[in-house]
């Protein structure tokens, strides 16, 4: 999308507005994930193709790239809780050779085998989710307004570090890439960020 003009104006004058912010974290948060979905891509090829020009690697730090320009943009405000989101289960691994193998063979997530050179056998094996046990996410929660809301991760080792926030367990998390004509471009995100980090600049809701 073509940068507004009042957008350029602002930022001659040290001033980013809400919406400003919004958009840029928006253009970044997007092409993010376009290059996080890109990555996948790359990596699910490499198991039949060889990747010759290391295009997982490539689009990995692109990835990388835009989520430390949110990163950035993020210490200009605040996160309103910590979201926690549930993405699987501890599990435990469950030999044919063990008594229990039979016993569970049937709630097993996933099953597999290997040769055994001392034994000379295969061994089969499955694994077993323990719902007691689950396993989490945590996520820095930020509703900025203009229907936009963004998250950033954090490691639980982190979550005390934040006890003024209310921590809050959420469905699995869903995120899309974007097409880019519609963002703003990243030479104006960049200067944004520029600006950010030299802490010249007022933050406004508005103009």
């Amino acid at each position: 999308m073509r940068t507004p003009a009042a957008y350029n104006n602002n930022l001659k004058n040290h001033i980013i507005t809400m919406q400003m912010l919004v958009d840029c974290l928006y253009s970044s948060n997007k092409r993010a994930k376009n290059w996080r979905d890109k990555q996948r891509e790359y990596r699910e090829r490499r198991s039949y193709h060889y990747d010759k020009y290391d295009n997982e690697g490539k689009a990995k730090e692109k990835k990388e790239e835009y989520y430390h320009q949110k990163e950035i943009m993020f210490s200009a405000l605040k996160p309103v809780c910590i979201h926690k989101e549930c993405y699987g289960y501890e599990r435990t691994r469950i030999y044919d050779y063990e008594s229990d193998y039979i016993k569970y063979y049937d709630e097993f997530v996933w099953r597999n085998s290997f040769y055994d050179k001392v034994e000379d056998a295969y061994v089969c094996f499955g694994d077993i989710e323990d719902k007691s046990k689950p396993l989490y996410h945590y996520y820095l929660f930020y509703d900025v307004g203009y229907n936009r809301t963004f998250h950033t991760p954090i490691k639980e080792s982190e979550v005390s570090l934040y006890d003024d926030l209310e921590v809050v367990e959420i469905d699995k998390l869903d995120t899309k890439g974007y097409d880019i004509a519609d963002l703003l471009s990243n030479q104006f995100v960049t200067k944004v960020i520029n600006l950010i980090e030299s802490e010249d600049f007022r933050l406004v809701e508005n103009i």
